[in-house]
């Protein structure tokens, strides 16, 4: 399974820069890093200077990006469960004019999460050892993260209907006339607990906050933290971007006469007190405070190279991913280690070592996920500790082996 890095803040923050360096610096580091972005500007495509769609495209060496058009996702969703209640409404109230329901299904947040469900499919497979997730603004994931329960609201509202109707005397409603759509609604409330489930992982999923030194972005991300601590989900780093540096004396004196250094100058003052209150918000939820400075270059394209230690680096954001997928070869001993969140649950092939959740993979029975072994492996019974599944082979046996086939 794929470590999961998901930035999200107020829009224009610099989210998707900050996300594109994070994939960058991963990929130069060795894994094969996937960028995803659900955000309906799709930034993503002018921070990295090439056109992305909706399936992975190349960007680099162990550097793949993509765009989810969750909006459409959720409308084709939001069409289905329209055409149910109108099937419904219509036998409930002959000539009911459907148009009515035109906007039922579109609760708040279903964009978002339809984007988390696919963020969820590529985490649990082994294509990618780190998923980066340039979410849409954060009102949009935080009323994805809420979705059940104005579902919830919503689909007992319907219940109720359907029972003083059933109960209305001469009216003849069908029994399960409405079971395709109370299915439908609990399995997407499902799905969004499991999202929320996998979230409070931090050996897996590290959730990082983005903002600016303003009033706006400090209340933004002091309520996005007081939210998720509600669910239970950490906030491993607050990263404030575009920070006047420090310029030294000699400028800020200058700043006397000097129209252009007065403007930087006054800039760097109206950010101090919010940094300030930035340090003391993260030392009250336990978070890690990382400052990004304003850049003399814009850093999209081949420039992220340059960007991406401003921000991975020893003052930088903390945590590093681990790969889904650990070869080790040493003098004595060759093992394989499988990082997999809810293993217990899993169900597993031996012949082609793949796996299954079926609680995570919405209900599709053929969705496996393959482990890629080495041939020296496959004949060993693995281990387990925890989320980790361990495959152990001493070099001696290999040794004999190998012996045995050039005797052979």
């Amino acid at each position: 399974m794929a470590s999961l890095i998901l930035f999200t803040g107020k829009g224009g923050v610099g989210k998707s820069t900050i996300s594109a360096a994070t994939a960058t610096h991963w990929a130069n580091e060795g894994m094969r890093t996937i960028l995803v972005s659900s955000d309906p500007a799709h930034s993503t495509d002018d921070t990295l200077g090439i056109t992305v769609g909706a399936e992975p495209v190349e960007v680099a060496p162990n550097f793949w990006a993509k765009n989810i058009n969750a909006e459409a996702m959720a409308q084709r969703w939001a069409d289905d469960i329209n055409q149910e209640l109108e099937k419904s409404m219509s036998k409930w109230f002959p000539g009911f004019d459907p148009a009515l329901l035109s906007e039922t299904a579109m609760f708040p947040g279903m964009d978002e999460v339809f984007a988390l469900e696919e963020i969820l499919r590529l985490v649990q497979s082994c294509d990618y050892d780190l998923v980066v997730f340039d979410t849409a603004p954060t009102g949009h994931t935080l009323k994805a993260l809420a979705a059940p329960d104005h579902i919830k609201t919503f689909l007992l509202r319907i219940l109720r209907m359907k029972k003083k109707i059933e109960s209305a005397k001469n009216f003849f409603l069908k029994k399960g006339e409405t079971s395709q759509i109370e299915k439908t609604l609990e399995e997407i409330c499902e799905r969004v607990d499991r999202v929320k489930e996998l979230l409070r992982q931090p050996d897996f999923v590290q959730v990082n906050l983005v903002a600016i030194a303003a009033e706006a972005g400090l209340q933004e991300c002091a309520r996005t933290i007081r939210y998720l601590e509600m669910m239970d989900i950490p906030v491993a780093n607050v990263i404030v971007n575009n920070l006047i540096p420090n310029l030294g004396e000699e400028t800020w004196v200058s700043a006397a006469t000097n129209r252009a250094a007065a403007l930087v100058k006054c800039e760097y003052d109206i950010q101090q007190p919010y940094i300030s209150q930035f340090r003391t918000l993260v030392n009250q939820h336990e978070c890690h405070l990382v400052g990004v400075p304003r850049l003399p270059f814009e850093p999209r394209g081949d420039k992220l190279m340059d960007y991406a230690p401003l921000i991975w680096n020893a003052a930088g954001i903390v945590g590093t991913p681990r790969p889904s997928v650990l070869v080790h070869d040493d003098e004595e001993v060759v093992s394989l280690e499988i990082n997999v969140p809810f293993l217990k649950l899993a169900t597993w092939k031996r012949n082609n070592l793949s796996y299954r959740m079926f609680e995570y993979n919405f209900g599709d029975e053929s969705l496996w996920y393959e482990i890629p072994v080495p041939p020296i492996l496959e004949d060993i019974k693995p281990s387990r500790r925890g989320n980790v599944l361990t495959f152990e082979k001493p070099v001696i046996e290999i040794e004999v082996e190998v012996g045995d086939e050039t005797d052979v």
